[in-house]
């Protein structure tokens, strides 16, 4: 009996896993400013210098016959940078590029016979949580470069 009870008191501890402490949520209206921040720091990038931004749908010519137009979004696993995640995920862009449709992984070089590119840039960033009755979730918009 005293063994049941042992065995019992042993498997109960086994059903019941405890929850990871996690780190309160900010206030919505600090998230909202967060993200409106973030979103900033974004579009400046996309108009940074030598970066040719699009959006879905949208062609950008990168000079000497390179030019992409992103098609659909076939991934976007990154980790939402309000979350604390194990793999970093990664963003994978059906575009075409140069009138052939490829896959462009964001970070990545990718070769064509016009030059390399690089899918340098992709906004909104992942978050986890977003205040939609606050800050609108934007389009995707993703930042070109030529590659090196």
């Amino acid at each position: 009996m005293r063994a049941f009870f042992v065995a019992a008191i042993a498997l109960a501890g086994c059903t019941h896993a405890e929850e990871a402490p996690t780190t309160p949520s900010p206030p919505a209206s600090q998230l909202a400013q967060d993200i409106r921040a973030e979103n900033e720091r974004l579009a400046r990038e996309l108009s940074a210098e030598g970066v040719f931004a699009a959006g879905i749908g949208e062609t950008v010519d990168l000079g000497g016959g390179l030019n992409v137009r992103p098609l659909a979004v076939i991934e976007d696993s990154r980790c939402p940078s309000d979350v604390v995640c194990v793999w970093a995920g990664r963003l994978v862009l059906r575009a075409n590029v140069s009138g052939v449709e490829r896959e462009l992984t964001l970070g990545q070089q990718f070769a064509t016979p016009s030059g390399a590119l690089v899918l340098a840039i992709a906004s909104p960033g992942p978050r986890h949580t977003w205040p939609e009755n606050e800050v609108p979730r934007p389009a995707y918009r993703f930042g070109f470069r030529r590659g090196g």
